[in-house]
């Protein structure tokens, strides 16, 4: 099992690679998964959907003949255009400032947090609704928006839907992008309509399930080791372990497709289709940036009745290495609460702290990932399962 691990993580990290949603390495990835999980015995289905592959080179910004750095925000219309620029502080002063062919430069309260991509049903704030909408409907020729991080390019719009080109600068430049300059901006992206599909697979029968899920999707550019390889390669090793052990419930395992895609389509085909009975799971587990050396292996609760929370507590103190945290809303464990199902989401300690440096960048490689944690998890995932059926 150990060197099985070792070859679910290379392949989908550095043979594949990046496997955004759409795109060809991503549908690899999908074979490759499918293959393992039959030869484990499962029964396998997919959920196709359309989406969009987008690509990118980079761009180019010019103002007053200073050569700025610069990124396209991701899934960001091509554009080859001039205008003037204007730099825009708050939602209160969006509301009446002169923006129309113009370059509009998104600062301070307007670049603090990342907006809410249209389509995204499980939280848009009515403040990030209305920003995209002034930005899309007063006739602006493009927009910038600083980085939510001083040291990389981070973006504020993640949105295919967006009707505008966007494209992101870090904060040491704003002093550069002056109201009233003249700017030059290039974005050579494109966008390209694609299939890509859930993986479906179930183990055993019953009336009731308990569900595992993972992502097998990455952002553009990221090999995705603790964004997802690891929780895929738990999945995997967990239906080995399962082979040939009688259960009186069935297990399903899901591979979603699109957690790192603007509308997390793969998502709501599951969510519509999939999970319109949801008395019919017991509870789902959700595995996503497991495995950080160092850290504790980290869950949380959500819906669950206070008999599966002190089970599972129980059996994560003899384990050991495991630590309960507060609950947090970004991740698939949200479809399943949301349907009222037991969810339990399963991450690594301190995740979040990765996000600016490691997560959805280059840096996330296998070099972040301890296999013998992500051992430990899949044979708690497995007595887990024993407990609960």
């Amino acid at each position: 099992m150990k060197k099985r691990m070792e070859a679910y993580l290379r392949v989908l990290c550095e043979e594949i690679g990046a496997r955004p949603t759409g795109s060809e390495a991503n549908r690899t990835a999908v074979e490759y998964v499918c293959e393992e999980l039959k030869r484990s015995g499962l029964r396998i289905s997919k959920q196709e959907f359309d989406c969009m592959d987008w690509s990118k080179e980079e761009g180019t910004l010019t103002v007053e003949k200073h050569k700025i750095p610069i990124a396209p925000a991701p899934y960001s219309l091509p554009c080859n255009l001039q205008g003037e620029l204007i730099c825009v502080h708050s939602l209160e002063e969006l509301r009446t400032a002169p923006i129309s062919g113009k370059i509009v430069v998104l600062c301070d309260a307007l670049a603090s947090e990342p907006l809410m991509p249209k389509s995204f049903i499980f939280w848009n704030p009515d403040e990030h609704k209305e920003i995209i909408s002034l930005l899309e409907n007063s006739g602006v020729k493009a927009v910038l928006t600083v980085s939510l991080s001083k040291e990389c390019l981070l973006p504020v719009i993640e949105d295919g839907d967006f009707t505008v080109p966007c494209a992101m600068v870090l904060p040491e430049h704003v002093p550069l992008l002056c109201t009233g300059s003249l700017a030059s901006l290039t974005l050579n992206t494109v966008r390209r309509p694609a299939k890509a599909a859930n993986i479906l697979a179930a183990y055993g029968s019953g009336k009731q399930k308990i569900c595992l899920s993972a992502h097998i999707d990455t952002q553009p550019g990221t090999p995705g080791a603790l964004d997802n390889a690891s929780g895929v390669a738990v999945l995997l090793a967990v239906a080995a372990k399962l082979s040939g052990r009688e259960l009186p419930c069935q297990i399903e395992f899901v591979l979603f497709n699109g957690e790192d895609y603007y509308s997390t389509p793969g998502e709501m085909l599951y969510l519509n289709t999939s999970l319109t009975h949801p008395d019919e799971y017991l509870c789902a587990f959700n595995i996503d940036g497991a495995g950080v050396k160092g850290k504790h292996t980290a869950y949380s609760f959500y819906e669950c009745p206070q008999n599966l929370m002190e089970s599972l507590t129980d059996l994560a103190l003899k384990t050991g290495d495991f630590e309960q945290i507060e609950p947090w809303p970004q991740g698939d464990h949200t479809l399943f609460s949301f349907s009222g199902i037991p969810a339990i989401a399963i991450t690594s300690e301190g995740i979040f702290e990765l996000t600016d440096h490691v997560l959805h960048t280059e840096s996330d490689t296998l070099e972040w990932i301890d296999r013998e944690k992500l051992e430990v998890l899949a044979d708690f995932l497995v007595d887990a399962i024993c407990k609960i059926a």
